[in-house]
């Protein structure tokens, strides 16, 4: 019998593994790497760390991501490329941390999203960042690809996270909606378990995606920091409004999205077809305020006026105008600190991966469209 395959077996009649999750979103901001103690129905966050992309490496992504026409070649190379990288990262952040490789089980990866295409038949998603490659390159046991036996199942691919935010996350007596604001914005509604509610999931909209290609373009720089140039700015309600009647926003919750409905071109020729200009600070107001509104329609829509606790993680947290936002237009809502929940802000994606990995291996699976599933595949170093 193949001795990874025995270990892997050993592993999970553990008591706990400590994983190493690996997340990247779709605003390209950089990998999260985060390491965690797992046990069956636990997580504990023992480090954390973000490793930013450089510009040339965002921009080499960014060509491939979300468009129907790129370069196959630059596809197979980043997926190659992105993985030695991934495994080098891992390797100098447990050097940093004084953790010795030996005392980590598995690496749980979520890769890139370069294309998601969700339909009512099936939907299709694409992640690069392989998975064999990281587990040479660290020999680490390696769990990668979580979306597709999502899709196969009949889901949507995304959000994952309602499968552990319902785990872990759900209340005995009050209501929780955790919010994350990625490149996309996407929540997990959790009523009370003395209600006995349904969970949904749903996405709402770009959260800091179509904010940071505007930055990246008239700034030169990855994100808004602090939300500062949005304060700075004045909302533009016509095209606020145009933005609003696209099609994916009538569509019924739960629903999924990504940068194949929402990206600058969307915008741009919104603008230049009903011949609006606007200053780069005005429109990241514009963009800001879309994020906002869009989430306050789905809470509208799904949750209506229940009183619920809010926590918000991902990137957007730190956008301290977006969060104003949110404050101001969600008054049923109480914003919580998310680190309550045990969890930080900014790694609960990078630990959500690590929890689905846990997951596979102890044989714990999730009702997906009916069927009982396990998410990702298993790649061992030799």
């Amino acid at each position: 019998m193949n001795k990874q395959l025995v270990k892997l077996s050993e592993i999970a009649q553990k008591s706990s593994r400590m994983i190493v999750g690996l997340m990247s979103g779709t605003s390209l901001d950089g990998l999260d790497i985060a390491l965690c103690e797992c046990g069956n129905d636990s997580i504990k966050v023992k480090e954390f760390k973000t490793i930013e992309y450089d510009p040339k490496l965002r921009a080499r992504i960014a060509s491939i991501q979300s468009k129907e026409i790129v370069s196959l070649r630059e596809v197979t190379v980043l997926n190659t490329e992105l993985a030695h990288l991934y495994g080098d990262w891992v390797l100098e952040a447990l050097k940093e941390w004084g953790v010795n490789r030996e005392e980590v089980d598995l690496i749980a990866s979520h890769g890139q999203t370069i294309y998601h295409h969700p339909t009512e038949k099936q939907t299709s998603t694409l992640q690069i960042v392989d998975g064999d490659h990281i587990a040479l390159k660290t020999g680490i046991i390696t769990i990668s690809d979580f979306r597709q036996k999502h899709t196969a199942a009949g889901g949507q691919g995304a959000p994952l996270a309602a499968l552990m935010d319902e785990r872990l996350f759900r209340h005995k007596t009050k209501n929780r909606v955790l919010l994350n604001l990625g490149g996309i914005a996407n929540f997990t509604w959790l009523p009370s378990k003395e209600i006995c509610g349904a969970v949904i999931t749903s996405d709402t909209g770009p959260a800091n995606t179509l904010i940071n290609e505007v930055m990246q373009k008239h700034f030169g720089k990855s994100y808004d920091e602090g939300g500062k140039v949005a304060a700075s700015g004045t909302v533009h309600s016509e095209l606020l409004k145009y933005l609003l009647l696209e099609p994916w926003f009538r569509k019924a919750f739960p629903k999924t999205t990504g940068q194949e409905d929402f990206n600058l071109e969307l915008v741009e020729n919104l603008m230049e077809g009903y011949q609006i200009e606007l200053s780069p600070e005005n429109l990241i107001a514009t963009l800001t305020k879309l994020t906002t509104k869009s989430i306050e329609r789905a809470f509208d829509k799904v949750i209506g006026n229940e009183a619920c606790e809010l926590y918000v993680s991902g990137g957007g947290v730190h956008n301290q105008t977006l969060m104003k936002g949110l404050e101001e237009n969600l008054p049923n809502a109480e914003l919580k600190d998310f680190e309550e929940l045990g969890i930080s802000a900014d790694s609960k994606e990078a630990a959500l991966m690590t929890f689905l990995g846990n997951a596979l291996v102890i044989g714990e699976p999730f009702l997906v469209n009916g069927e009982e599933v396990c998410l990702g595949k298993l790649s061992v170093p030799y």
